[in-house]
């Protein structure tokens, strides 16, 4: 019987991230949709970059499609709201799933990185 871990890399062009952009109420709203780990995230990375650039920028991931996510997601997440926060900004996180939810508590970063069932409540929150 042969086994490999060698991927194909023709299908991991497939498994990339994606990140839909929109504005709404004053904040950016951003969509994620795959698992955000440390070999898919290259377009989320691209896209949180560009958006930290602009000051006091308040960012909202919605992660509802987002079945998993890495050291390297957090990590992502993690500065994300670092770069927000030194100009006045701040990042939340909606929709995560069970797997996300789980990742967070045990890392602790469910202390920092703020989480809402729903975009609307965490744009309500202020």
């Amino acid at each position: 019987m042969e086994f490999s871990l060698d991927r194909d890399e023709s299908q991991v062009a497939d498994e990339h991230v994606t990140a839909d952009v929109t504005d709404r109420d004053g904040a950016v709203v951003v969509s994620v949709r795959g698992k955000v780990l440390y070999d898919t995230l290259a377009p989320l990375a691209d896209v949180l970059s560009d958006l930290t650039q602009r000051p006091e920028l308040h960012l909202v991931l919605e992660l509802s499609d987002v079945p998993m996510c890495d050291s390297s997601g957090l990590n992502l997440f993690v500065r994300t709201r670092s770069r927000l926060a030194e100009t006045g900004g701040w990042l939340r996180l909606t929709g995560t799933r069970p797997l996300v939810d789980d990742v967070l508590h045990i890392t602790n970063l469910d202390r920092i990185l703020t989480r809402y069932a729903t975009v609307e409540e965490a744009l309500a929150a202020g």
